[in-house]
This record gives structure tokens, C-alpha cells and sequence, in this order.
């Protein structure tokens, strides 16, 4: 029997769906799967760190907490009802103009500890690079130039309550020296912040984001 009319509509206002629904399977798909690497990263790092301190075989290499972290918040930062929101405008990142206008609209209130920005200002004066208030008070490492021994025993003093924020220019700077820094800090709920390339005005957002977790942390 030939189908009806109404039988083909219905037909495509199904294949419609199953489209549309198949599209949104694919999404949760690729959060789920980034999901199950975050899971298993996590449980390599807390495998290693057991088997480190009781001098066992240590596991197979896997995927860092914090590569698969960054992984799984692209995932979900990509779903459309994310995307579609209309982004804030950012302050363009290097090089910047010498007329460019002051973004920072507020400075981190001063707090017990040094802030430590990780990584070297090539060619600029890194006094220059912050704030008046806090460029006195804030220590540089430069692991391009000095190696992992730069950041040296930075974790430890971060523990000890001797670190009041942490800065890291992640374009410039190699993962493997700051995985050591991101643990303690995470540990001892020291705000971290990344700054690409120590641009002027990545380096104010940088600094924004660590006062106004702060304010969160209480």
C-alpha cells in the first residue's frame, strides 16, 4: 500500500529528530570519553605518588590530572548552549600598543606570602610588568633559563603558607616544571592563574582571577 501523505511527514519530522539527536550523542560522547581519561589520569597520579613513597614499581606513564582536566573543560566549553553566549570582550594579548589604556580595574589586596609568577619576560622589564604595589613584593622564576631545579622548593614553601598566589605564563612555560607547583597549590588552596605569555594585560586578568578566588576561598 502506497504510504500516505501524513506517513511521509511524520517520516521526516523522525529522521529530523534522530538527526538532531544523533548530534547530541556525539557531544556527550566526546564528554564522557574525556570524562573516563580525567577518572583515569587521576588514578595514575594518586597510583605514582603511592608507589613513590613506598618505593614500589611505579605505573605505566599515563596522561597528567591537569592535561586531562584541560582537555575535559574544552569538551564541555564547546556543548552550543556554551558557545552561544556572548563572550566578554578581552583585552588583546602581545604585542601591545604603548598607548594602550590600563586594564587592570582591580589590584590584589595584599595578603601574607609572595605572589610567584613562573616564567621569563624575554627582552622586558618585569617591574614594569606589574602593578606598582605588587611588582616589589613578587619573585620571578625563570625555568626557561635555570631548568625544573628553578622552581626548586617552591611546593614546599607553597604548604607552608609562604605563597599567596601563583602566576604561570602557560605559553612559555613547560608543563613538566609546574606540575610539582599545581599539586601543592591545589593542595594547600593556593589560587593559581595562568598567563599565557606575561602580556600586560594577560597578566592583569591573571591577577584578577587569583583575588576573586580569594574572595571565593573566604
Amino acid at each position: 500500500m502506497a504510504s500516505s501523505a501524513f506517513d511521509d511527514v511524520v517520516d521526516s519530522v523522525r529522521a529530523a529528530l534522530n538527526a538532531k539527536r544523533g548530534e547530541a550523542l556525539e557531544r556527550i560522547g566526546a564528554i564522557e570519553a574525556a570524562l573516563r581519561a580525567y577518572e583515569r589520569a587521576l588514578e595514575f597520579e594518586i597510583a605514582e605518588a603511592f608507589a613513590s613513597e613506598h618505593q614500589l614499581k611505579l605505573p605505566a606513564r599515563a596522561e597528567r590530572a591537569l592535561d586531562a582536566a584541560q582537555k575535559l573543560a574544552r569538551a564541555v566549553a564547546s556543548l552550543p548552549e556554551l558557545s552561544a553566549r556572548p563572550a566578554a570582550k578581552q583585552p588583546p594579548e602581545e604585542p601591545e600598543a604603548p598607548s594602550e589604556r590600563p586594564t587592570p580595574k582591580s589590584v590584589p589586596r595584599a595578603h601574607p606570602g609572595k605572589l610567584v609568577i613562573i616564567g621569563a619576560l624575554s627582552g622586558r622589564e618585569k617591574s614594569s610588568a606589574l602593578p606598582a604595589e605588587l611588582a616589589l613584593d613578587a619573585e620571578w622564576i625563570d625555568t626557561e633559563r635555570d631548568g625544573v631545579h628553578a622552581v626548586g622548593n617552591l611546593p614546599q614553601r607553597i604548604r607552608q603558607g609562604r605563597v599567596s598566589g601563583v602566576v604561570i605564563l602557560d605559553r612559555i612555560v613547560s608543563h613538566k616544571h609546574t606540575e610539582p607547583v599545581v599539586a601543592a597549590a591545589r593542595d594547600a588552596r593556593v589560587p593559581v592563574a595562568f598567563a599565557g605569555q606575561g602580556g600586560k594585560a594577560s597578566l592583569a586578568r591573571a591577577l584578577a582571577q587569583i583575588e576573586e578566588m580569594r574572595r571565593e576561598r573566604g
